[in-house]
């Protein structure tokens, strides 16, 4: 195929944006363009309490699937007019879909998204990869995350190990030691703790920049509890979603603290899950280089520079737009799927398999 341009889409645990990345893929991968669509707060809510209640009528999981499908190629559409690409020049696009339910440790594991892929394919009349999830779990994945292989290809440094961790709502990291190996796990919370108090306690959507959290004081009793979660005594690689880590999970006399305490533990707790990551897995690195919307805390940034102790860069100091990258892994997803190219599915630390990742929709020949 002499086509060379895939789109990726993207809206993660947060669920507050549909993140579009548009690169082109010769002899290297390069990001030509970068969108995101904030998601109506109307829409954020039925998200949120679909995700928090895990109690949905059939007819409205019907209705909020066509509706995802809706913005997901409205978010498409706006990046393609206003990339100037030529959509006889595009390949595919490659979807997220909006992750509602992650049940990795059940006797059937699954991951549900939803966002219909027939409407992307015939609103936006390209071919749609999407459902990548689910297969990683049949060929004995855990569904998350899906980065790691991209994450080698990108940040691959000769003689320099790196970990690349991604905070969005949930936290991953991708050890990127060798170009033939990949390594990459969930380690816990990212935002979602943090932003999930902002918008119930605060009425407002997340601490900017980290500016209330730097106010306040860490609760160790609290995050000594929260630190004894199974979670992060469970064996590596592992995944996890906003199932386990919401307010729930948090003491009422901890969230009767002033607002800048309860956050400043909330980003320790993210912090200190990074740390016990790397500590449990012996990964050894010199540098440490952080994307996501996480990247924007520079309260969070300050702990886990004092925690960690390698250089720590944002991607965007390697000229990688840390918010792009994970819609970026879904475009080369939607390449590797659409040449039929498998990917490596990491089962546990040293085992894995191979297959194609993601369903392909056509809505015309």
């Amino acid at each position: 195929m002499n086509k060379k341009i895939y789109i990726g889409a993207m809206s993660g645990t947060s669920h507050d944006a549909v993140d579009v990345s548009i690169i082109e893929i010769s002899t290297g991968i390069s990001l030509k363009y970068f969108y995101s669509l904030k998601i109506p707060s109307k829409l954020r809510t039925k998200i949120r309490n679909a995700i928090e209640s895990n109690n949905i009528s059939l007819s409205n999981l019907g209705k909020l699937n066509k509706e995802i499908g809706y913005i997901f190629s409205k978010a498409i559409n706006l990046a393609i007019n206003k990339s100037n690409v030529k959509k006889s020049n595009i390949n595919c696009v490659a979807i997220s879909g909006q992750t509602i339910r992650h049940e990795i440790n059940k006797k059937y594991p699954f991951s549900m998204q939803i966002g219909d892929p027939n409407i992307v394919a015939n609103e936006v009349n390209l071919p749609v990869v999407s459902d990548f999830r689910n297969m990683h779990i049949a060929l004995g994945g855990a569904g998350a995350p899906l980065v790691p292989e991209f994450h080698n290809e990108i940040f691959y440094k000769s003689k320099c190990a790196r970990i690349v961790l991604n905070i969005g709502g949930i936290s991953n990291y991708s050890y990127v030691k060798s170009k033939k190996q990949i390594w990459g796990s969930d380690i816990g919370p990212g935002n979602a703790l943090m932003d999930a108090y902002c918008i119930k306690y605060l009425h407002k959507p997340f601490d900017n920049k980290g500016s209330l959290a730097s106010k306040g004081v860490i609760n160790k009793t609290e995050l000594n509890h929260l630190l004894k979660n199974s979670f992060f005594n469970k064996p590596f690689p592992k995944s996890t979603g906003k199932e386990l880590f919401n307010l729930s999970i948090l003491s009422n006399s901890f969230l009767s603290l002033p607002p800048q305490d309860v956050l400043a533990t909330l980003a320790e707790l993210t912090a200190q899950a990074l740390v016990v990551a790397i500590k449990r897995n012996k990964h050894i690195c010199k540098e440490l280089i952080i994307c996501g919307g996480g990247s924007k805390n520079k309260y969070l940034m300050s702990r886990i520079k004092k925690l960690v102790p390698v250089d720590v860069l944002i991607s965007d100091e390697l000229h990688i737009d840390a918010q792009s990258i994970e819609s970026m892994a879904f475009a080369w997803l939607g390449f590797k799927r659409i040449n039929k190219e498998t990917l490596k599915i990491q089962q546990s630390n040293n085992k894995f398999s191979n297959g194609l990742l993601g369903s392909i929709v056509r809505s015309r020949p």
